[in-house]
């Protein structure tokens, strides 16, 4: 059950100006006389879904980073129990979990004296001056655009200098979470830091920087947020505005390829020039790049990127059903189109990171007592035993791959096949420069599918990711060039691959669905199917239903549960079935057309559902075919197609199309 706040027990305080409604002094009253700070945001442009969207974005953020580097997030609810906004707690109670109460500092610029004042002698720079403190509201916090531009360099500088350290674990938790969550927004004003004194190796007590982030709301930004809320500049990106790179990879932070709006290493000119959020000077550029080269910093980048790809799906789902009901179908929607989107992002980081030496090293030399660790925080909280075995069995075989399953001039889309994790459209889009590169050995990715087809009994497997004959099958219809390996195959074995159809679940439980509800649900299990792509989900959606009609014409209910079916796949008088909402969820290229057409809408899919279902109807009863004229032409003229769209029948369920 998701935790709410009560409205009626905020005290708002002031109102900040800041493009949204922002009530950043606000209090909420948990007990009488007690009471914790919190920003209280209202829903933005009056619409929840945002509120709802950002609240599940912090809760996975906090798995992904370091524990406590975020603040915590809870959707407000008013007293008819609307969402009317979001609450985030004071960073300083994060930081109170994080350190404890204790030796803490701050950080001021010295202030020049008057001129008249002759007896103070002026240093230009910053004084660090040390603090007690007793209640984490007066823990010192800060955030980069209350200093002047080039601060993170003066930090920077004095951390050469050894006047002050580095939680390296923080600041590449914060940078490669950002990264990995698609974040648009890692301007200075959500990018914050504080001083804690702290025991060093030599036993003296040192200085130590640790940074954090706050407002998640433009997080998942291609795969999800440019389809709801984006910025006018980024209008003009494409379906590769996000791609992950061997390039940014390795010289991380430095980012070349991935577009991400505010950056530390990127200048951005149309921003507003007097909130000082942008990232404008030089010197601070530099002082993000060189992190690029420090040792420290490499270590515990490739250690958190390690860990973001090690996350289960599970995990990622439990943190989502905090915000998002999952006892609901809305709910659960909600959580499958996140997931999905997570689940591809991890696959396509995973692809790219196993071609870099530097990553297989880290992977590869893994202590026990660091591989333990790592379960224990990403599975903070669970007691599961199967997610730990899960969890034990994947850095088992990650480090046993980076021992020996890489060949030296492996693609991205090498790994991918090799891991099992080729996500046929999504794989593609991302990797299909690689289709024709060879390895050192000379292999094609095709070549790889081959071998691995070799010593793989035909639908061995019921995950798309893993079978080696239908990748290959998908590799030839996407115009990849037949190889030497693929050549020497029989004829019999061609055949079979060029008539392979996949083996799932799905469509058998359409084919005994007997209900509308049935059949709803079994659309629910498509969508929380994160081994499929969104446009494999969509055409074994079209498959199940002809399944469906085949198997359901007799029965006396028919066409009341075909009208059911239209109901829930358009809405008329009542909304969209959430079960559905796969189907009419958009893959437009274009930032403009997503901002335009929005997350769901008018598919291909969608249209194809409602032709076949009124052929039913008209079937049913041919002198009525009027009756559905309302549906025909929702679905035939004004529901706008999605090009990017096209089906292929080439799926099964148990009784195997023979090769």
């Amino acid at each position: 059950m998701s935790f709410f706040y009560d409205y009626n027990k905020i005290a708002l305080g002031q109102l900040t100006h800041i493009g949204h409604t922002v009530y950043k002094n606000a209090k909420y009253y948990y007990e009488e006389g007690k009471a914790l700070r919190i920003i209280f945001k209202k829903n933005k442009y009056n619409d929840p879904q945002f509120s709802y969207f950002e609240a599940g974005f912090t809760a996975i953020a906090s798995r992904f980073l370091r524990p406590h580097l975020t603040p915590k997030q809870f959707l407000v609810k008013n007293h008819r129990q609307q969402v009317v906004g979001l609450a985030a707690e004071h960073f300083a109670y994060a930081a109170e979990r994080r350190e404890g109460l204790g030796n803490f500092a701050e950080i001021r610029r010295n202030i020049k004296p008057h001129r008249a004042d002759k007896r103070h002698r002026y240093k230009e720079g910053y004084t660090i001056i040390s603090r007690t403190v007793k209640k984490a509201k007066d823990i010192p916090i800060s955030f980069f655009d209350q200093y002047p531009p080039g601060f993170f360099g003066v930090l920077w500088e004095a951390r050469k200098r050894k006047e002050i350290d580095f939680d390296m674990n923080s600041l590449a938790s914060v940078l490669t979470s950002s990264y990995t969550l698609e974040e648009d927004d890692l301007h200075k004003g959500n990018f914050g830091f504080y001083l804690v004194k702290k025991i060093g190796k030599d036993g003296r007590a040192r200085i130590v920087v640790v940074f954090f982030k706050i407002d998640n709301d433009l997080m998942m930004a291609d795969s999800v947020m440019s389809r709801c809320s984006s910025r006018i500049v980024n209008w003009r990106h494409g379906d590769h505005a996000f791609d992950v790179t061997k390039r940014d990879l390795l010289s991380f932070p430095k980012l070349v390829d991935s577009q991400n709006y505010y950056w530390p290493t990127s200048l951005r000119f149309l921003a507003n020039p007097i909130d000082n959020k942008m990232y404008s000077s030089a010197r601070e550029i530099q002082a993000f790049t060189e992190l690029g080269d420090d040792i420290e910093f490499q270590q515990a980048k490739w250690r958190e990127f390690y860990k973001h790809i090690l996350i289960p799906k599970t995990v990622i789902e439990k943190e989502l059903s905090q915000v998002f009901d999952k006892n609901k179908s809305d709910g659960r929607a909600q959580i499958a189109l996140i997931t999905h989107a997570l689940v591809s992002r991890q696959a396509k980081l995973r692809a790219v990171l196993f071609t870099i030496p530097e990553f297989r090293t880290f992977v590869r030399t893994m202590d026990p007592q660091a591989i333990t660790a790592m379960q224990q925080e990403i599975l903070e909280g669970m007691n599961d035993e199967s997610l730990q075995n899960e969890l034990t069995s994947s850095m088992d075989r990650y480090q046993s791959f980076s021992e020996r399953g890489f060949f030296k001039g492996d693609t991205p889309l090498h790994i991918a096949i090799r891991l099992g994790d080729y996500r046929n459209h999504e794989t593609w889009e991302a990797f299909s420069q690689f289709a024709e590169v060879p390895n050192a050995r000379g292999e094609k990715p095709l070549d790889v599918a081959v071998a691995m087809m070799k010593n793989t009994e035909p639908h061995s497997t019921r995950d798309a990711r893993k079978d080696p004959y239908f990748i290959i099958q998908s590799l030839l219809e996407k115009g990849v060039e037949k190889t030497n390996s693929y050549r020497l195959l029989n004829r019999c074995k061609k055949a079979q691959i060029k008539s392979y159809s996949l083996k799932t679940i799905h469509i058998n439980k359409a084919g005994i669905a007997h209900s509308s509800q049935a059949f709803l649900e079994v659309m629910q299990g498509i969508s929380e199917d994160y081994s499929l792509s969104l446009k494999m989900k969509k055409e074994i959606a079209i498959v199940c239903l002809k399944q469906f009609i085949k198997t359901q014409k007799n029965n006396p209910q028919y066409e009341k549960m075909l009208l059911e079916m239209k109901e829930a796949l358009n809405g008329h008088n009542t909304p969209p079935a959430p079960e559905l909402q796969f189907i009419r969820q958009l893959r437009s290229r274009l930032w403009i057309i997503r901002k335009i057409r929005g997350l769901l809408g008018g598919t291909a899919t969608q249209v194809e559902f409602n032709r076949l279902i009124n052929a039913e109807l008209n079937r049913l009863h041919p002198s009525c075919f009027s009756s559905f004229s309302f549906f025909c032409s929702k679905s035939n003229s004004d529901l706008a197609l999605d090009s990017a769209e096209t089906q292929t029948h080439i799926f099964s369920g148990d009784v195997s199309v023979p090769g």
